[in-house]
């Protein structure tokens, strides 16, 4: 999640045909986006080592439950999550990853705030960031980042 900033919902409903290897961008398609626009986000190899790793014990869990699908992350049993446990079963692993390490207010929403202001951090635009969070206007994205207003002050004043 961090390293796309791709919503929770969206992260249960991935699946292999949404990852473009050869480009290095997932593809998401309008079906899975909160406001049903395509979007591509790009991919690193660390990422890309994941996904396919995720893919291989996926085959090997559908093969031994007789399952076919193709979703990116499926249950202990190889079937797809569905669109109510997806949420609170991402949520949950989370918090137990969360408490196992020691981090407070690690939840979905924290980690698609981060990879907005890391994006910000790095010279991205506001516009920018916003088509990569999927927002319809740019006042969202605002809200997300959380700007303080020295943070404000300090940044335009290198457009003086």
């Amino acid at each position: 999640m961090y390293k796309t900033g791709i919503r929770i919902n969206t992260l249960g409903q991935l699946s292999e045909k949404h990852i473009d290897w050869e480009n290095k961008v997932l593809v998401l398609d309008g079906a899975i986006m909160k406001n049903h626009q395509v979007l591509k986000l790009p991919i690193d190899e660390q990422l890309i080592s994941l996904y396919q790793a995720i893919i291989q014990c996926n085959n090997r869990l559908r093969e031994h439950y007789d399952e076919r699908n193709i979703s990116l992350f499926i249950t202990s049993k190889g079937t797809p999550l569905n669109s109510k446990s997806t949420n609170n079963a991402i949520s949950k692993q989370l918090s137990k990853y969360a408490k196992r390490f020691g981090l407070e207010n690690i939840n979905a929403h924290a980690i698609r705030r981060a990879y907005a202001k890391s994006l910000l951090n790095k010279g991205a635009s506001v516009a920018l960031i916003s088509k990569a969070l999927g927002h319809a206007d740019l006042a969202t994205t605002t809200q997300y980042l959380d700007l303080d207003v020295e943070e404000v002050a300090a940044d335009l004043r290198g457009y003086l």
